[in-house]
């Protein structure tokens, strides 16, 4: 037996030995009528309603509530100058602990109740800026004195083109709203991959991070990392941190974190990159990352579609589960289509996509993890 081959197979055998096999098994489904893009954020277990946004035909987009089955309840576009409004594009959204809407933009955080009637309206000067087109899940964390900071951070999001050194960067940032003041909240020098990152991988550098459901702890990682950081939500006190073994991310295999260093055509990143956090309220978290592609594939399908990225590429997308604070799987394949987020009981919201023709609804599968 050759070399190569009997390296590779000693890694499978590895992998297949060393981590239980897990899989996702899909337990209902449901559509929603729209010719428009839609993305689900959060659900409120309560009252079984998911909160989310559609894209408006408009300018911006709805801040959407729909419920079990998919029938939307509500849907408004609030981009504009009125009173009810806001001026600069959502950037965030999520259920607060009984049921009204937090949004945020990147000046102002929004309250709104379940009719979209604005509550309140905190406006602040934030420290940096990143602009996206579509909101993602907004968290909101209770401080040592028991008031609301909300991150303003938005994850995985290139946000440090401004950077000149990680020493000085805030990976996370936040508004107090009871001050209204911008304050830095997890150092970068606070997580450990900065100590090998290289000031060059500033424009590829995303922090990306969760909450536990019960809002006590604060899982953090970036989009080039082997470790998934633990911090209490309340003091930011870093407790722990957890290893991850990715089946296919050879940037990290090198002693330097560089731009130089990762494999390119024309321009394009082709390593792999960690691209979410989602976790559960009995101890499993998973990691969805992006896998590594190599020059000729991405060249082939670079030909085909020429915006091709595998960020929209849901075969080279995979899942990392964790239980208490331990890696238990290897890479899980995941349905074709795009995670919205976690839902209780080891469950996982997925938009289902039909890559042969375009529907004129958007259908969303509940998966168990098993």
């Amino acid at each position: 037996m050759s070399k190569p081959i009997y390296t590779s197979l000693l890694m499978l055998l590895w992998f297949s030995t060393t981590f239980a096999q897990v899989s996702l098994r899909k337990v209902s489904e449901f559509k929603i009528d729209s010719f428009y893009e839609i993305g689900i954020l959060d659900y409120f277990e309560k009252d079984q309603i998911y909160l989310g946004y559609t894209k408006s035909k408009d300018d911006g987009v709805e801040i959407s509530l729909f419920d079990a089955k998919g029938n939307k309840i509500i849907s408004r576009n609030l981009y504009g100058e009125g009173p009810n409004e806001h001026v600069s594009p959502l950037s965030g959204l999520a259920f607060t602990e009984d049921g009204n809407i937090w949004g945020k933009t990147p000046i102002e955080i929004l309250l709104y109740d379940r009719k979209l009637n604005l509550i309140k309206k905190t406006r602040f000067n934030p420290l940096n800026t990143s602009t996206i087109y579509y909101p993602k899940k907004l968290a909101i964390l209770k401080n040592s004195v028991g008031e609301n900071v909300v991150i303003t951070t938005i994850t995985n999001t290139f946000s440090f083109s401004f950077a000149r050194n990680f020493e000085s960067l805030n990976l996370i940032e936040g508004v107090n709203l009871k001050s209204g003041k911008s304050t830095g909240l997890i150092p970068a020098r606070n997580i450990s991959i900065f100590s090998k990152m290289d000031i060059s991988m500033k424009n590829m550098l995303s922090a990306i991070y969760t909450q536990s459901p019960d809002g006590k702890q604060l899982f953090v990682t970036t989009s080039f990392d082997n470790q998934i950081t633990i911090f209490d939500s309340r003091t930011l006190e870093k407790k722990d941190q957890i290893e991850i073994d990715h089946e296919s991310f050879d940037a990290l295999k090198s002693s330097k974190l560089s731009l130089s260093y990762l494999p390119q055509f024309k321009g394009r990143i082709l390593s792999a990159r960690n691209f979410a956090l989602h976790a559960w309220d009995n101890g499993y978290l998973a990691l969805e990352y992006l896998r590594d592609i190599s020059m000729g594939i991405f060249e082939k399908k670079l030909a085909e579609l020429k915006s091709y990225d595998t960020t929209i590429d849901p075969d080279y997308h995979r899942l990392i589960l964790f239980k208490d604070g331990k890696q238990i799987s290897g890479d899980i394949r995941i349905p074709y289509g795009e995670i919205q987020m976690a839902l209780p009981g080891n469950r996982l919201l997925i938009r289902l996509i039909n890559p042969d023709i375009e529907e004129d609804f958007m259908r969303f599968g509940i998966f168990e993890i098993k």
